[in-house]
């Protein structure tokens, strides 16, 4: 038996245990979630990395890099720093923090746009440049409006939305085990009912095995 697959696979349950609990974070009511959620937003961005698989082709330009771009005045703790430069899969972690937008022209695998710039974003999400890019925001209403994630407050708590469509429309083979987490919308904004997704909406098994 494969050691190296073994270890993989633990270490992917292990991310996503972490994920999970992370999207249960209860907090008292009226309060916030440590450092105002900025450090959640930031673990989410990192299991995101380890349950997203991209074409090869999205990889031409960057070799064995993937890059995760910060763009506008995001406070998101000190994680990503820590975590910057490690390995995701086959690939290594490159953490990209900027304000100017041809730095992300120049190719991003991961983009989280901040709320400082939301007024780029009807630019972006009509931009063919950007395919292949796992697009993230906490601005309301970014993946039912043309985004792929959306982190979301709900209630008490920190969690997020997919837009399906627009993950497979951008070449990205999304983990079953993250959209059990997610809330799954459409091209119409609408809820998905995640219980009817088949192999061809989701592309991916077992916490990153393609089909």
């Amino acid at each position: 038996m494969n050691c190296s697959w073994l270890y993989g696979k633990l270490m992917r349950r292990l991310v996503l245990l972490s994920l999970m609990l992370l999207s249960l974070t209860v907090v008292p009511a009226g309060a916030n979630p440590p450092e105002d959620g900025n450090q959640i937003k930031a673990v989410f961005l990192y299991n995101f990395a380890n349950f997203v698989r991209w074409p090869e082709e999205a990889f031409s330009a960057s070799g064995n890099v993937l890059k995760m771009c910060i763009f506008g005045d995001a406070l998101l703790g000190s994680f990503l720093d820590e975590v910057d430069g490690s390995r995701v899969r086959d690939k290594r972690l490159n953490v990209i923090k900027t304000s100017e937008p041809k730095v992300i022209d120049s190719g991003c695998h991961i983009l989280f746009v901040s709320q400082e710039k939301k007024d780029f974003l009807p630019l972006f999400l009509k931009s063919k440049q950007h395919i292949y890019v796992l697009s993230v925001s906490d601005v309301e209403g970014f993946a039912r409006n043309g985004g792929v994630v959306s982190i979301v407050r709900n209630s008490d708590k920190l969690t997020f939305e997919i837009n399906l469509d627009v993950a497979l429309k951008n070449g990205l083979l999304i983990s079953s085990d993250l959209l059990s987490l997610a809330r799954i919308v459409g091209r119409d904004g609408k809820n998905i009912d995640t219980s009817k997704l088949g192999p061809n909406d989701t592309l991916m098994r077992d916490g990153g095995k393609a089909q």
